[in-house]
This record gives structure tokens, sequence and C-alpha cells, in this order.
């Protein structure tokens, strides 16, 4: 054939369609319900009322991961936003245990958990009597809890009687040799067989605190060293016991639990059958 004329058998050549293919359906559902989640969280974080405004933390995370989901699904990587999504699905269930508070009365902490008792066993025990911290756990299939999902631990609200509180004997101090935490013992009774044993809850409290008076007997119960009768409230959180040839003597000594509970604050209680009362 002529090189001037197109071969017959050669279909002729078409421009490449450069239109871009339409969004589905799906995609604009989604991006429209990640916009309603956006404005739900800024809503409800502009709260006027702080007890019901969302964290910033809250509002930071989810702004920020909805915002990824939606570039994702316009940049058309769903596994991208599905990823994200799954993120944030899996860290609700720590950010919210560990913002919640479990109550300890410890007139009958002795009696519900032996001093073997692991602080998993413990917390489990102790996070379905608490009010208002499984209010998302009937959502969960089965006995299933949001403790049990999370890898973070709730803070401890120890309640006890100044009879109760013991000084241990020890003390921390800094690189200054100055002292920073009293080591406080906790009592509280149970039945062994037909004796009547204490079980201890050791407590690291900071000096700032000023829960035990200075140059008071560390042998006296802080009732008899400073004349205080209101119930203490220790707000702490949950260690592993610490190691060292102090504790092994208190191991020795007393019924001591396994785990450790480090105060950041301590209030007076003077009714011991609502930790919420704030009248006085």
């Amino acid at each position: 054939p002529s090189p001037l004329l197109p071969c017959a058998s050669s279909p002729p050549r078409l421009p490449p369609d450069t239109a871009s293919p339409a969004m589905p359906l799906g995609d604009y559902t989604s991006l429209a319900l990640i916009g309603v989640a956006i404005a739900t969280i800024l809503a409800n974080s502009s709260s006027i009322d702080p007890e019901d405004s969302i964290p910033w933390e809250v509002t930071l995370a989810g702004t920020c991961g909805l915002s990824v989901c939606a570039v994702a699904i316009l940049a058309k990587k769903p596994e991208v936003a599905y990823f994200v999504i799954g993120c944030l699905i899996a860290a609700a269930p720590s950010y919210y245990v560990f913002h919640r508070n479990v109550d300890i009365h410890n007139w009958n902490f002795g009696t519900r958990y032996s001093y073997k008792a692991s602080i998993s066993e413990v917390l489990d025990g102790y996070w379905k009597t608490t009010p208002n911290v499984t209010k998302f756990d009937h959502y969960l299939p089965g006995p299933l809890t949001m403790l049990q999902l999370s890898l973070a631990k709730p803070n401890v609200r120890l309640y006890a009687n100044a009879t109760e509180i013991l000084h241990s004997g020890a003390q921390l101090t800094g690189p200054d040799g100055k002292k920073t935490h009293d080591y406080l013992l906790v009592s509280s009774p149970r039945k062994v067989k037909k004796d009547l044993a204490a079980i201890m809850t050791l407590v690291k409290v900071p000096v700032t605190l000023e829960v035990w008076p200075k140059d008071a007997d560390m042998q006296m119960d802080l009732m008899t060293a400073a004349s205080i009768v209101a119930p203490h409230l220790f707000s702490c959180r949950v260690l592993p016991l610490e190691k060292g040839t102090a504790m092994d003597k208190l191991k020795q000594k007393h019924h001591l639990r396994p785990f450790l509970l480090d105060a950041f604050d301590v209030e007076f209680k003077h009714n011991q059958f609502n930790l919420y009362d704030k009248t006085y």
C-alpha cells in the first residue's frame, strides 16, 4: 500500500478519554457522614459546661483522623481510611478507661479480696461496682467490658478511715537527700479461718500532700498522730510493687498486696456512704 494512505486493515486511532470517572454514590455518602461527625465533635467540644464538652485531645484526634479519611476517599485510597478508622476505634477503650476511676472502700477490701489477689482481678471486680463507668459495657457482646479491651488501667480512689492508715517506716528521698514520698500502710481486716488478719495496701504519697503530719511518731496510726478523724479519699495510680530491701521487709512483716497505689490527690470525706457527696 501507498505510504500516504492509511492501511485498510488498521483501525483509526481515537484520542484517549481524559475524563475522570464519576465518584460512586457510596463515596459521597461516606464524605457526608464524615462531615456530620466532624461537625458533631466540634459542636460538643465548644460546649459552655466543661463537664459536658469533649476533651481537647479527643477533638484534635477525631477531627484530624476524620479529615485524613475524607482525603483518602477523595484520593481513592479507601484502605487508608479504613486503617485510620480502625486505629481510632482500637484506641477508644484505652482512652476511656485511662480517664476513669474505680472506687474501693477499704473497710471491706480485705473481706472481698485476699492479699494475693492480682491487680487485674481487683480492678475488674471494682470496675463492675463503680457507678457511671460501665455505661458502654452493655453495648459489648457477652460479659466483655471496656476494661478488658483497654491497654491502660483506670485510677483507683481508695476510701479509708484515719484509724486504718499507718506509716510503714519507709520513705523515698531525692538526689539532694530530702524526703519526697512517704509509704503508708492502709489496713483492711479479713477473716482467715477463725482469726482476723490485717491485709495491707501500700500507698506511696508525696510529701506535698501533707497527709502524714511532720515529726509524728511513725509507729502510730494517723488519727493518734494528728488527731484527724475525717476519713481519707486517696486518688491513686496503680503500679507494680517496687523492689528492694525495704519492700522485702514489709512483705515479711505484713500481708502486703502485690501492687502499689501511687497517690496524686487526697480529700477528706465525711460521708462514708456517698463518695460523691460534696456538701462538706
